[in-house]
């Protein structure tokens, strides 16, 4: 007689619902009021975050605004406080909508969805006002200033918050993670690298008998148990009050996998499977349904071969490339002086790298090395073969004798690229992308070229805001090649306000 789906999953997963029935019960009370006590303490960030926003934008109109411009006193309507609370309740709701609550994703992810929920709330807060006519009782200065301090004091709050959550164990969720290989170590070494998701690692389980001997799996000097095989699941995800299983087995054949998926989700809250498509684009791509749900089908799209994209990322450069310039004039014109009296030698130099689409550009920067570097260089690559392995494989060298005393400064903090920004101004660069590479560095992308040319180089990128110089080469292309396939806007900007952070901690720049 053919089992059941019920009989034929605790079969399978050696789970028996009798002796855990009681456990069972006790962690799902305590669950619910975890989760209950969390929602609520983000909730109320959230309106302290908004309060803040509000609080700040009536101290820039009353008391800023008004010395700047003719056009603005320092009068706000009295009606504003009477429709004040359901502004900002409509500005909560807008989160919830976007999940905010629930979703645990990076946060860049999660800022990301902050500006949307904003953005819808606002919409649909001026809709209201300009349909009710109750342009009088608002002042929509205040209400513009208090939506853009959001955007700041949101992602901020949220930031703050759910590290004191986790502090106390309230953010964080015990993950288990089906199979040891390398796709699960890999996992592993994500989630810790990412805490603000608020996955733990709980442990590992693993069917091959030779990773089951091990003492445990070590990711980022620690070591993690294999608690069982497969079958073991349903016992320790009951017993543990496991709500979220990574399964990480892509050497498993399709049906096996969808099989041990369909009796997973009768154990869990969410099962999360990892198939073998790593490095495959992931930013824009969606899950697909044919042949009447039976077989599944990841869309992917190349976001730069949309003209539209290419013309937007391009506007942002020179608008943007153009306020920095402006801003950093005065810094340049200094840097320019320093660089002249320290060696005898013109300010800047530039060299030849290749860019979009093959094309070569001189590449601008500020001179860091003595004059005559190139032929210093070749005696050194000469007389030692240290220095000369490391220029074959890196292209640089970490304590190069040619730097300048104004020159070791300048690359530390990253202002030799300054110049750069004229490279941008005139097309041959974006202010985000992969760094400019020279002839000699085109074998080392391989296959991985034909990406690299999609895309104006960048005076910062995913490389430069991930460690530079202290990654190797390979990770390098990596991060190069994942940054193109995945492009987004909200991804340069992103990388932008990250490589402020890495600029000023000086980390992996020589």
């Amino acid at each position: 007689m053919a089992k059941n789906q019920n009989e034929l999953s605790s079969e399978l997963l050696n789970y028996h619902p009798e002796t855990n029935k009681q456990d069972f019960a006790k962690t799902q009370a305590g669950r619910i009021i975890k989760s209950f006590i969390t929602i609520s303490s983000l909730i109320f960030i959230d309106l302290m975050a908004i309060g803040l926003a509000v609080f700040t934008a009536l101290m820039m109109r009353l008391h800023i605004l008004p010395h700047l411009s003719v056009r603005f006193n320092n009068y706000i309507p009295a009606e504003f406080w009477d429709h004040i609370w359901w502004v900002i309740i409509v500005w909560i709701l807008c989160l919830l909508y976007e999940g905010l609550y629930a979703a645990r994703i990076s946060f860049w992810r999660e800022s990301l969805k902050v500006v949307e929920a904003t953005a819808i709330a606002f919409l649909l807060i001026m809709t209201v006002i300009f349909l009710a006519k109750l342009g009088g009782e608002f002042s929509r200065t205040t209400l513009v200033l208090t939506f853009i301090m959001g955007l700041a004091f949101l992602p901020l709050g949220r930031y703050l918050g759910k590290n004191l959550l986790a502090k106390f164990g309230l953010w964080n969720e015990p993950v288990l993670i089906l199979g040891a290989g390398q796709t699960g170590i890999m996992i592993a070494r994500s989630l810790e690298n990412e805490p603000y998701i608020g996955y733990k690692v709980f442990g590992f389980l693993e069917d091959d008998p030779a990773k089951r001997r091990k003492k445990g799996v070590k990711v980022n000097d620690v070591t993690y148990c294999i608690l069982g095989g497969f079958t073991d699941a349903g016992n320790v995800i009951s017993e543990n009050s496991i709500r979220k299983v990574i399964l990480a087995a892509p050497g498993m054949p399709g049906r096996e996998l969808v099989n041990l998926t369909n009796q997973l989700k009768s154990f869990t809250h969410s099962v999360l499977v990892v198939p073998d498509l790593i490095g495959m684009s992931v930013a824009g791509g969606r899950i697909d349904y044919l042949s009447n749900d039976q077989i599944v089908a990841y869309s992917i799209c190349n976001n730069l071969a949309n003209p539209e994209n290419v013309i937007i990322k391009r506007l942002f450069d020179i608008l943007l490339g153009l306020c920095i310039f402006i801003i950093l004039l005065p810094l340049l014109i200094i840097i320019a002086i320093a660089v002249k009296l320290d060696s005898p030698g013109p300010i800047g130099f530039s060299h030849k790298r290749v860019g979009h689409n093959g094309e070569y550009f001189p590449c601008y920067k500020f001179r860091t090395m003595v004059s005559n570097a190139e032929e210093i260089l070749q005696e050194l690559l000469k007389v030692n073969p240290a220095l000369k392995e490391e220029w074959e494989r890196d292209f640089k060298l970490k304590d190069d004798p040619r730097v300048t005393k104004i020159g070791k400064f300048l690359r530390k903090t990253s202002l030799d690229e300054l110049p750069q920004i004229f490279n941008v101004l005139r097309g041959e660069m974006s202010l985000v992308g992969p760094r400019p590479i020279v002839e000699d560095e085109i074998p080392k992308f391989g296959e991985c070229a034909s990406d690299y040319f999609m895309v104006l180089p960048g005076m910062t990128g995913l490389w430069g805001v991930s460690g530079r110089s202290d990654t190797d080469y390979k990770e390098r292309v990596q991060m190069e090649t994942w940054y193109v396939r995945n492009w987004s806007m909200w991804l340069d900007i992103t990388l932008l306000i990250r490589t402020v952070g890495v600029v000023l901690g000086r980390k992996g720049a020589y």
